[in-house]
């Protein structure tokens, strides 16, 4: 049988245990640590929200950009008038290679921005603060303002020109 060493045997005899005002200290600290772990855990989260927001509203701003450049440099025709002020719809008309020919409608449904390619729908940007369409020659200027959801803005400026024909 094994036998506990004199020092053991004497440190567990002379245990006294805690006091109630020492257990209070401790879950008094215990308590302040965990409230500061909380804390920092709800900045964080925060924080990572607030630049989520942003990057939401980059993205829907750069991949609207992209559909409309895209679809403008293969354009033919367009329902817009040379020199007038922006509108909120565009209509956009080309015949690709295989002569078949489409239709690109850009439009603002409420705060959305959509893109109907030939009759399919698809949403291009969501908090659209506002659009607009407009032409100079065969110079087409696209602008997009999304708001993100914690309240800022982000905007773009897009020019493209339409396709020459020869």
């Amino acid at each position: 049988m094994l036998r506990a060493p004199k020092i053991l045997k004497k440190l567990i005899a002379s245990s006294t245990g805690f006091t109630l005002l020492e257990v209070a200290v401790a879950l008094g600290i215990m308590s302040l640590a965990v409230g500061m772990v909380g804390t920092a855990i709800f900045q964080t989260q925060s924080i990572q929200r607030y630049w989520q927001d942003d990057a939401i509203a980059t993205k829907d701003l750069r991949h609207s950009g992209s559909w409309l450049a895209r679809d403008v440099l293969n354009a033919e025709t367009t329902n817009l008038v040379d020199g007038n002020p922006p509108v909120n719809t565009v209509t956009v008309n080309w015949t690709d290679s295989a002569s078949v020919s489409h239709t690109a409608i850009y439009s603002l449904s409420g705060t959305t921005l959509m893109r109907n390619f030939d009759g399919v729908q698809n949403v291009l940007a969501d908090r659209v603060v506002s659009v607009g369409f407009s032409l100079s020659s065969k110079l087409l200027t696209f602008s997009l303002e999304v708001q993100s959801s914690r309240g800022g803005t982000e905007t773009i400026n897009l020019q493209t020109y339409l396709r020459e024909l020869s």
